[in-house]
């Protein structure tokens, strides 16, 4: 094990340490140069492991299950509790959102008949230009309303799409168990 921390630094199981991972953090290349630093470093980064499951990795429920039996099961089942609450409340705020929206565009459309309704009045009772500007009203609030929702629609895709793009990789070495 060389003791310089530069590029090509050798790891104590023989496999180098990254260079994007030296370049990024000055203080990692001056903290290498002490002895056995190296190795504290790499137990720390290799020390940790996640996956992208609501179910631990089989040798984990296996080791649940040797320490307590019946324990994997549970495990289990408390993940598909758990989809079954967050599939339920996202079917709730679903459910809500279309019927608020169906409500909002009927009180909209009724408002708008009542509306050009009097507006139509008005003109008929010889007021042209005031009927005439509350029919124009009218129509530009509409115009307004939709193409706000449009904007607001486009807004909230988007930042549902950055939701769901992946994180971006980190450098090194990665322990990942995917179910």
């Amino acid at each position: 094990m060389k003791g310089n921390g530069g590029p090509g630094h050798e790891a104590s199981a023989g496999r180098p340490i990254p260079p994007e991972i030296l370049e990024g953090s000055p203080a990692l290349r001056e903290a290498l140069k002490d002895p056995g630093a190296e190795r504290a470093f790499l137990s720390l980064t290799t020390a940790f492991a996640g996956w992208s499951s609501p179910y631990p990795p089989p040798e984990l429920l296996r080791g649940y299950e040797d320490v307590v039996k019946g324990s994997a099961n549970r495990i289990i089942s408390m993940a598909e509790d758990q989809q079954k609450h967050r599939h339920f409340l996202e079917k709730t705020t679903i459910t809500g959102a279309n019927r608020r929206a169906w409500w909002g565009l009927w009180l909209g459309f009724v408002i708008s008949l009542v509306v050009l309704g009097l507006g139509t009045l008005v003109i008929l009772e010889g007021h042209s230009w005031a009927g005439a500007s509350i029919m124009g009203v009218d129509v530009v609030a509409l115009a307004g309303i939709f193409v706000y929702g449009r904007r607001e629609q486009r807004k909230e895709r988007g930042g549902k799409d950055e939701q769901a793009r992946p994180p971006p990789a980190l450098p090194g070495p990665r322990l990942s168990h995917s179910n």
